[in-house]
């Protein structure tokens, strides 16, 4: 017998390892890639807001998606910087419907989204019939 209680315990056997609950307002982690003129103004826009980069694009995606439902075609390519978009259950379920709609993959259709959102905050305006 020890002096130290610490060292007469057995050890316990555990029957069934912990699983732990998955959150049912998770957030999903979409990374879209963007070009680098595009990295720099989202930069200087979330710095001039005192906001991260990832709350900032979560949020025009996510007020872009409510304004609208029309998005164009954009070009989608790889790119050596990239941006998070934290979207919860709601807003990924929209993305999901319009990935299923256009045909193509979840982070395509959010870069889609995004680039659209990105042209109209900056100002910039769609001409048709050009």
């Amino acid at each position: 017998m020890n002096l130290n209680p610490m060292l007469n315990q057995t050890k316990r056997k555990l029957s069934q390892p912990l699983v732990r609950k998955k959150r049912s307002d998770s957030k999903v982690d979409i990374r879209i890639p963007i070009t680098p003129k595009d990295r720099e103004f989202v930069l200087y826009a979330a710095r001039s807001r005192r906001e991260s980069i990832t709350s900032y694009v979560t949020g025009i995606v996510k007020a872009h998606l409510d304004q609208r439902s029309e998005f164009p075609q954009q070009v989608y390519g790889p790119s050596d910087f990239i941006v998070h978009v934290k979207a919860p259950p709601k807003m990924y379920e929209s993305v999901v419907h319009y990935s299923i709609k256009w045909d193509c993959s979840i982070r395509e259709a959010t870069h889609r989204i995004f680039t659209d959102a990105l042209f109209r905050e900056q100002g910039g305006v769609y001409v048709e019939g050009v």
